[in-house]
């Protein structure tokens, strides 16, 4: 993971390079953006507070909305105290066809304290040619608690695009007070086997992932299976392919298809159940996702 020291180093190697750094923390009756640093064509275009609570949601823009050959784009986010913050973007991202040379993005996701974070991002689209390699990294305090989820595309399928060249790596970890609690590496090439194996992709374009703690008074077994079992009945009357595990006391739901907005609404409908169960909250969608 790129550290701020290694940032001119970082830059003077990478054709162009773009980071940006956000904390939030609680504030009265609010969570509020206590730290902000960036560099390059990236920013926060609004924060929002639509709900009593307080809680901050905050809208991250990426103006080329893709990453090419060369580049290096690094995401660094901390909440602390109580803050509870919900972080997403207006659009989908993109891995653009490259030019051989490989590009770069690193998400360094730090929850403090007994604070939460909402981790949302819109889907990202694999372009035929890229080569995209993807790091995201989260450390948890003890009493932190976190949503988050990732979900790709393979080629533009308004075009009919399979993935035939290039190569896509991507490293997810999860720390809770340093101890790895989840590692998930996935690696593939243009045409790869893995891609239509019926232990792979299946011939399918879109592949979601969605990870969840609870806050540290719902993580006794007798919570989460409880939750568990309501929310796979959600998803077999919404008839969509998921599946749902528990890793400890990690929630974890996957989904292997080919429509992503099937997918974002089955994330979003989990999302919105472990809202209700943990925080006591409505689902309240970001803003941003309705236009």
């Amino acid at each position: 993971m790129n550290q701020p020291q290694d940032f001119e180093a970082q830059r003077s190697k990478a054709l162009w390079y773009a980071q940006l750094e956000l904390g939030f923390k609680q504030d009265d009756q609010r969570t509020i953006m206590n730290h902000r640093k960036h560099y390059g064509p990236v920013r926060v275009q609004k924060m929002l507070w639509p709900e009593k609570t307080g809680v901050c949601h905050a809208i991250i823009v990426h103006p080329p909305a893709g990453i090419a050959g060369g580049d290096h784009l690094t995401f660094q986010i901390s909440t602390q105290q109580t803050a509870h913050a919900v972080v997403t973007t207006p659009g989908a991202g993109k891995w653009y066809k490259t030019n051989t040379k490989p590009a770069f993005q690193h998400i360094d996701l730090k929850i403090k304290d007994s604070s939460t974070l909402e981790w949302l991002p819109q889907e990202t689209m694999l372009f035929d040619g890229a080569n995209a390699h993807s790091e995201t990294t989260i450390h948890l305090d003890q009493s932190a608690s976190f949503i988050g989820w990732d979900m790709l595309v393979l080629g533009r399928q308004a075009r009919a695009e399979t993935f035939q060249s290039g190569a896509y790596a991507n490293q997810f970890k999860l720390y809770r007070e340093q101890k790895l609690l989840v590692a998930d590496t996935l690696r593939f090439k243009g045409q790869d086997r893995w891609l239509s194996s019926c232990l792979g992709m299946n011939g399918c374009a879109v592949m979601g992932s969605l990870w969840a703690i609870a806050p540290e008074k719902f993580r006794a077994s007798f919570h989460l299976d409880q939750h568990i079992e309501l929310i796979r009945e959600l998803i077999m009357r919404m008839n969509v392919p998921v599946t749902l595990t528990l890793l400890d006391d990690v929630v974890c739901a996957r989904f292997l298809g080919d429509d992503v907005r099937v997918c974002h609404d089955a994330f979003a409908a989990i999302r919105a159940r472990l809202r209700r169960y943990w925080f006591d909250l409505d689902e309240e969608f970001p803003r941003i996702w309705r236009t």
